[in-house]
């Protein structure tokens, strides 16, 4: 049965056009673009599950997706919001999360109107630009698990997120 939901799912993918990828991609993601995926900064001998991260998904020009820190022995989390203008270019519109130097809105309470860079350098994410304007990359592509995108989509705000809201 399972295998027959799997086949169906790929062939209204596949009639309807949604989708630009092309294998286990189709089946997991309707998202595409250049800021999809899992993205980490690690810096000197961070532990792993303390690295900064965001988690991105696609949508045409809509990118929706979480971001993670861990400070002075806290984590901060939160969810975020952004348009992307060109293929290495996008602006953070709205963040919301736990209290930080990311928001000041907690997610339960809505959205924070931001207006911050998200930017890809040689592959790298940005989040930061210098005083100079050069980009400031640290975050590096990392592979983003099928189960964690399809229980990230599944989340109801995801869904909203790329479809237009906020």
């Amino acid at each position: 049965m399972r295998k027959w939901t799997v086949v169906m799912v790929l062939g209204l993918v596949a009639c309807t056009g949604l989708g630009a990828r092309t294998g286990s991609d189709a089946a997991s993601s309707a998202s595409n673009g250049a800021f999809d995926g899992e993205w980490a900064a690690c810096h000197g001998e961070t532990p792993p599950d303390q690295c900064s991260r965001y988690v991105l998904l696609q949508r045409g020009d809509r990118v929706c997706g979480t971001w993670f820190h861990f400070a002075t022995g806290k984590e901060y989390r939160g969810r975020i919001v952004a348009r992307a203008d060109s293929s290495t270019e996008a602006r953070r519109t709205h963040v919301c999360g736990r209290k930080s130097v990311e928001s000041n809105t907690e997610c339960e309470d809505g959205w924070q109107r931001i207006d911050k860079p998200l930017r890809l350098c040689d592959g790298v994410l940005s989040d930061s630009t210098r005083a100079d304007g050069s980009c400031f990359a640290d975050y590096q592509s990392v592979p983003l698990a099928d189960d964690a995108r399809a229980a990230l989509q599944a989340e109801p705000w995801m869904q909203a997120c790329l479809s237009g809201e906020p």
